[in-house]
């Protein structure tokens, strides 16, 4: 008998467990994707900046390293589950590489001016 009252303690801990621990684990799953999301809009508008001719290669190849420093980055916090502290980290970066695209672009437009 006493085995088994210490076997049904032990399960329901464990059953109580798991799905906090699940839900530690998973983290920011959803904003995960909006990460790469945002990720591959801002690769895409490098993309087309660089095709009108409005940054070079150089500064786009630049740009997209960038980014993907950033996927690697948030392909590491994803293997713990991605910390809040982490997620506002990646954001910023997001925001800085978005602040370095519309810099890019706006010099290219005032090289093309002066053309």
């Amino acid at each position: 008998m006493r085995k088994f009252l210490i076997s049904a303690v032990l399960v329901s801990t464990v059953a109580a467990a798991a799905p906090a621990a699940a839900q530690n684990h998973r983290g920011y799953g959803h904003q995960g994707q909006n990460i790469e999301r945002q990720l591959d809009q801002i690769e895409r508008q490098i993309d087309q900046l660089r095709d009108r001719r409005l940054i070079t290669v150089k500064e786009a190849r630049r740009l997209v390293h960038h980014a993907e420093m950033i996927d690697r980055l948030h392909d590491r916090y994803r293997r713990n589950g991605v910390s809040q502290r982490e997620h506002r980290d990646l954001q910023n970066r997001i925001q800085d590489l978005r602040q370095n695209v519309r810099a890019e672009r706006q010099e290219g437009r005032w090289e093309r001016r002066g053309s």
